[in-house]
């Protein structure tokens, strides 16, 4: 039985987080939305800036085995009271090894709790296809398709669209 422990993730856990990315991206790009050699070329940082963003912004990792192994993250994309009932889910990836067994789920639904202590009404994502194992997570947690974005990336010449997904909390 693996151990299991979910916290919030921070500056100091950048590295762990680039390379998650890095084995997801190079399992299969198309959930990241970039190829590999772009995903390579990110500086170290700009995860330790996207994992310190100010609060209400946060991420939050599961670790099996003291290693982190999936992850979910909020953006608000500013700071006017305008736009505060609604934050961006991203950064959702689970390691190829460790999915199916509830990693993500978790990591989401913890990413859902934060949005609803921090006064969210809506929680919009975008999940570039074909994704349909996150697609049937997304919905499975109520989230409703609101429209696609046709070619929102292109991989290795080959255009996939995003589809956009809403909650209301």
């Amino acid at each position: 039985m693996m151990a299991v422990e979910m916290r919030e993730l921070g500056e100091a856990d950048a590295e762990a987080f680039s390379a998650l990315r890095r084995l997801v991206t190079a399992d299969n790009p198309v959930p990241m939305g970039l190829t590999l050699e772009e995903e390579l070329s990110r500086p170290m940082q700009g995860f330790r800036d996207q994992l310190s963003a100010p609060a209400p912004n946060a991420a939050f990792g599961v670790f099996a085995d003291g290693q982190l192994r999936a992850c979910a993250a909020l953006a608000w994309t500013n700071r006017f009271s305008s736009s505060m009932h609604k934050a961006l889910l991203w950064g959702c990836f689970v390691e190829p090894g460790f999915r199916e067994r509830g990693l993500g789920r978790q990591a989401v639904s913890r990413a859902l709790d934060h949005a609803r202590q921090n006064s969210v009404r809506r929680v919009n994502l975008t999940v570039f296809l074909p994704n349909q194992a996150a697609v049937n997570l997304y919905a499975s947690l109520g989230f409703q398709p609101y429209g696609l974005e046709p070619e929102a990336v292109c991989l290795g010449g080959n255009y996939h669209d995003g589809q956009h997904m809403t909650l209301v909390l």
